[in-house]
């Protein structure tokens, strides 16, 4: 029965398969670097403060894999002044405008919570519909 059970989780390594029940998907599996881009949605009131919005609000989804997907889909192929119109009309009360934008991150500030902005990218910037 050990011999079983010791096959079952080395299995997956020797060959080299994602499987129960061990995984050996590298979104999990590898480091990154301490600088990232990563796409995001902000949504700006009447005084100009900035809210990033939720995945549900971004790709109607709770996943934010997804919702990164989506935008970074968007930003390569020229579409994100479309998915910006789309985000605005589902924005949430008291947000004025939304920008569909690339932010370099310090991931290490980010984690302690300090300002962690490198450099932010506008891809598009569209207005929520009255």
């Amino acid at each position: 029965m050990v011999v079983v059970v010791l096959a079952a989780l080395v299995l997956p390594a020797v060959r080299n398969r994602d499987s129960f029940p061990l995984s050996t998907y590298p979104m999990y599996a590898g480091t990154r670097d301490a600088v990232e881009t990563l796409p995001t949605v902000v949504g700006l009131d009447r005084s100009g403060e900035a809210r990033r919005l939720s995945s549900t609000t971004v790709a109607r989804t709770d996943d934010p894999l997804i919702a990164t997907s989506l935008l970074r889909t968007a930003i390569r192929t020229d579409q994100a002044d479309a998915l910006c119109a789309e985000i605005a009309a589902r924005a949430p009360e008291g947000t004025v405008t939304v920008e569909v934008v690339e932010e370099r991150l310090d991931l290490v500030a980010r984690v302690r919570g300090d300002d962690a902005v490198l450099e932010r990218l506008v891809h598009a910037r569209c207005s929520v519909p009255a």
